[in-house]
């Protein structure tokens, strides 16, 4: 369930009803359909289709973010009032670190590019072990003949099994999570990178760093089961207005 976006004037922006650090009510900077509106044209402007939108990113991703604000205003004209710290605010409060934001001004989208993109300005602290999601059927498939992107650019790997876990019934009921032996993957020339304190991107992996299935069960949150559920519907309606036109 999504949150406003508000501002302290003591502490900054914030996400909730009140502030983290002094508990002020603060100034409402946007509601959560408003929240939800930007964050989805962020997407596919950062994400996967810049072209539709006008915008040019660099090879890295990055676009200067004053570029893109009179883009928002034309594809929402209820959006008129966005500014830059709108912007920024959204980014710095993003639970998820969907995007990041540099010294030059500019901004990019942190993971889920289904364009290419160049990574290798990110950091490359990672773990030993990272974990991947993905299905039974998969799994004897990949052991075979390794992971390569899909429907992404990179290969999405989770800080914890319990966060592969959950990111995998985003998309399916019964996600099979695997350890990946981070560590031999980059000594063997296969760089990973850190995207997210939680999300690490690589290009490919050999069957050889695939490990083993993880037998632990995990039990969701409320606002977890809430969340995936909201996903799921919303990608269902997507999906059956898709096929009707």
């Amino acid at each position: 369930m999504g949150e406003e976006l508000r501002v302290c004037q003591r502490d900054g922006p914030f996400r909730g009803s009140q502030c983290p650090v002094c508990g002020a009510r603060g100034k409402v900077l946007m509601h959560e359909n408003e929240v939800e509106g930007v964050g989805r044209i962020l997407a596919g402007m950062l994400r996967h289709f810049p072209e539709n939108y006008g915008i040019r990113l660099n090879d890295h991703g990055w676009v200067k973010i004053y570029t893109i604000i009179p883009v928002i205003r034309a594809q929402k004209r209820n959006f008129w009032w966005l500014t830059p710290f709108h912007v920024e605010a959204l980014v710095m409060t993003d639970p998820k670190g969907r995007y990041q934001i540099n010294d030059r001004g500019e901004i990019r989208a942190a993971y889920g590019h289904t364009i290419p993109i160049n990574v290798d300005d990110m950091p490359t602290d990672v773990p030993a072990k990272l974990y991947y999601q993905t299905t039974d059927e998969e799994l004897e498939f990949i052991r075979e003949t390794g992971i390569s992107p899909s429907d992404k650019s990179w290969i999405h790997l989770s800080l914890t099994a319990r966060q592969a876990f959950v990111s995998g019934l985003f998309h399916i009921d019964s996600p099979a999570v695997v350890d990946i032996d981070a560590a031999a993957l980059e000594e063997a020339g296969y760089p990973v990178y850190r995207a997210t304190e939680d999300v690490f991107l690589v290009g490919e992996i050999p069957p050889r760093f695939v490990g083993e299935k993880i037998t632990e069960t995990f039990e969701l949150t409320p606002e977890e089961k809430e969340e995936i559920a909201e996903v799921r519907e919303r990608m269902e309606r997507r999906m059956n207005r898709d096929s009707s036109q």
